[in-house]
């Protein structure tokens, strides 16, 4: 079928009408068009009319690159199968993965379908929510063997969802028998951890348990849990304790916790997976109800909801993939981009392709097709009068928070750029928060530290606010538990407090006690001396007065934290008669006007400019460093640097560490398509 002709049979379905160039009437649904004051249907490409028309009695994946309109695409094609849809009793399910992405896809389907057609039999909304909706909530109880509650007249059956960091209060009747033992550096005595129902998970795949480590707040296999150090200093003189006894253990404790209500959102999957596998006639019933599921962003899938899906497939349901199995970036919820393209092929999918990126010009288009190996992808024609792809260098991990303010100098330069649609990204939150550090040398210091967590906080903004939570938890950490504390992810949350959630909770008690304090502990603008000898004084009272939140969370008991009395607290060296808040922000420069964030947290996103920083070297958070993202296109890695080098429209730029004697890395940017600038002077350079 010709475009022009393909173009006529959607707006024939859609619009009513036989000839695009007639204007749409007003008594109809057509917002898209009305908003672009063109026809929006006119406007497809033949790849996308193609997965329009396309039908839905074949599996079909469609492969579709950055920027190529794909929730437009799957938007229309929901309008364009609900506007023929007869049956009453069955619907179309389209399936994303976040309320975000959700909401755009519904809206779209809004616009071109009409709101009446849009809802039942139909489901526009997360997998999660399709799972909890028609499989977990109302049949659950067939797998766990929940009664419902006595109390409730109504006998509801429905699970209650348990968060897998909750390790206090009620949850102690879902102890484990075993726990987890870490020795601290400065102790022989090891400290107790213990581990409850919700930090257990079920690997179906590989039929076996999966514990949550707290101390690193990652789940590991039972035989690698049962073979640590820390479950040994447990073993010791109980030879009854082996690893088929531990996880007899372990499936006692979650029937209990199933049994009595409880689930984490892996539970969840879980239970809906036995229910489709265990029990006679539901997969055939769902699939009856909704015979057709469209899942966006494909590559997200994990492994356990493919099973569900296979399931249903094998019971008829008729299933379309769209997404980039490049952009997988959720290694850590077991989400694999090869298990889904084994999927695709094992089922007979059919294939489909967006190849046209709407998005980005053909400089950075080319740059993300080198990350990945990805072959041809075709840009916006339109070259820019300036280099599109850029690479900054920095030498040293001081000079990561004066980038943010030297990179907004730098695109205050570029004509068509707005700041306000432009981003700093990095790959985990430490990178983004030295980031964040308002161009201070001085933020290492734990003085200095304290003092920015209370200028934050007195902002009343919630962003700042977190921000001020994490400088006050790594100001505690580092002066009182130097060899016992977490990442900043938990807010440096030591490790004889078992719930990070209290941890915060503490925090956030101490910063309103210190700005509520009328004793000038919160007054900033007086010189180091007085304020240090402020702290010194009335700081051990306030942490004192909070101390009880953290009581139920303790593996210790609270005069341990005694020692957080304030009393060493010294000024700031060398500064004693200056000025606190002067010297938390630089007068040279001024807070960025710039979004700051990780790669995770802006997926999905379009701007005019992106700065893609390197952590500045490999230590801490895997995948950070841009070498890391160079090693293998078929690794994550690699594919987090394609997430966020696919994001901007104009410009992309990345800042990586360099030795000022060494051109080798700067040689590998230039072959990558990138042109070497001199941050400092915001100009081209050969020399470097």
């Amino acid at each position: 079928m010709e475009h022009q002709q393909m173009i006529g049979t959607v707006a024939r379905r859609i619009c009513y009408k036989n000839d695009i160039s007639k204007s749409c009437e007003e008594r109809l649904h057509n917002s898209v068009c009305q908003s672009l004051g063109k026809c929006a249907i006119a406007e497809k490409s033949k790849e996308q009319l193609e997965y329009v028309l396309s039908l839905n009695t074949f599996n079909i994946f469609l492969k579709a690159c950055p920027g190529s309109g794909k929730t437009e695409v799957v938007g229309l094609k929901a309008a364009y199968e609900f506007h023929a849809w007869k049956r009453q009793n069955c619907g179309i399910a389209i399936l994303a993965f976040t309320n975000n992405a959700a909401d755009v896809i519904r809206e779209r389907v809004q616009q071109y379908a009409g709101i009446e057609k849009a809802g039942y039999p139909h489901f526009v909304g997360t997998m999660d929510s399709w799972l909890h909706g028609y499989l977990a909530h109302p049949f659950g109880h067939l797998i766990t063997g929940y009664q419902g509650s006595k109390d409730d007249s109504k006998n509801d059956k429905s699970i209650r969802l348990v968060d897998d960091s909750v390790t206090e209060g009620w949850i102690n009747n879902y102890k484990c028998e075993t726990g987890y033992y870490f020795l601290r550096k400065d102790s022989d005595k090891p400290n107790f951890m213990p581990l409850f129902a919700n930090m257990l998970r079920y690997d179906s795949e590989n039929n076996r348990w999966e514990v949550k480590i707290p101390k690193h707040n990652e789940y590991r296999a039972d035989e690698d849990y049962f073979d640590s150090d820390a479950l040994r200093s447990f073993r010791l003189d109980k030879s009854w304790l082996t690893l088929d006894y531990m996880r007899r253990g372990f499936s006692e404790v979650k029937a209990k916790f199933l049994r009595d209500g409880f689930a984490t959102y892996h539970d969840v999957e879980w239970i809906c997976y036995r229910l489709l596998k265990e029990k006679d006639g539901f997969a055939e019933k769902l699939a009856q109800r909704f015979p057709f599921i469209i899942i966006d962003e494909c590559q997200d899938l994990s492994w356990i909801q493919l099973e569900i899906l296979r399931i249903l497939k094998q019971a008829g349901t008729i299933l379309h993939f769209v997404g980039d199995l490049h952009q997988a970036i959720y290694e850590f919820k077991k989400v694999d981009p090869q298990k889904v393209e084994d999927f695709v092929k094992c089922n007979d999918f059919e294939f489909q392709e967006l190849t046209d990126n709407y998005r980005s010009c053909q400089p950075i288009v080319d740059l993300c097709c080198k990350l990945v190996s990805s072959g041809t992808i075709i840009g916006k024609r339109t070259l820019p009068n300036r280099p599109a792809c850029l690479c900054f260098v920095y030498r040293h991990r001081q000079e990561l928070n004066s980038l943010p303010a030297r990179f907004e100098k730098y695109l205050m330069d570029r004509n068509g750029i707005d700041i306000a649609k432009s981003a700093i990204l990095a790959r985990g939150w430490t990178t983004v928060y030295q980031l964040k550090s308002l161009g201070n040398e001085h933020m290492q210091n734990s003085q200095t530290q304290f003092a920015m967590a209370l200028h934050l906080w007195n902002k009343q903004n919630a962003e700042v606010m977190d921000e001020a939570l994490r400088y006050l938890g790594r100001f505690i950490a580092s002066v009182f538990f130097k060899d016992n504390h977490s990442t900043s992810r938990r807010y440096y949350c030591p490790q004889t407090v078992s719930s990070p959630m209290r941890w915060r909770l503490f925090l956030s008690h101490v910063l309103n006690e210190c700005v509520k304090s009328d004793c000038g502990i919160n007054v900033l603008a007086q010189t180091w001396t007085s304020w240090a000898e402020c702290v010194r004084k009335h700081f051990g009272q306030i942490v004192t007065y909070c101390l009880p939140v953290l009581r139920s969370a303790l593996n210790t008991n609270l005069t341990t934290f005694t020692k957080l009395d304030g009393k060493t607290f010294k000024a700031l060296r060398g500064f004693g008669d200056k000025n606190v808040i002067s010297t938390l922000i630089s007068q040279k420069e001024t807070p960025s006007r710039l979004r700051i964030t990780t790669i995770h947290s802006m997926k999905g996103e379009t701007f005019d400019a992106i700065l893609l920083v390197s952590s500045p070297d490999k230590k801490g958070s895997v995948g950070g460093h841009w070498v890391e993202w160079l090693e293998n296109p078929q690794k994550e890695h690699a594919r987090f640097a394609y997430v966020a080098s696919s994001r901007p429209r104009k410009l992309l730029a990345w800042a990586i560490p360099v030795s000022s004697k060494s051109t080798e890395d700067l040689d590998r940017m230039k072959a990558l398509g990138f042109d070497i600038i001199d941050i400092d002077t915001a100009s081209l350079t050969e020399a470097m």
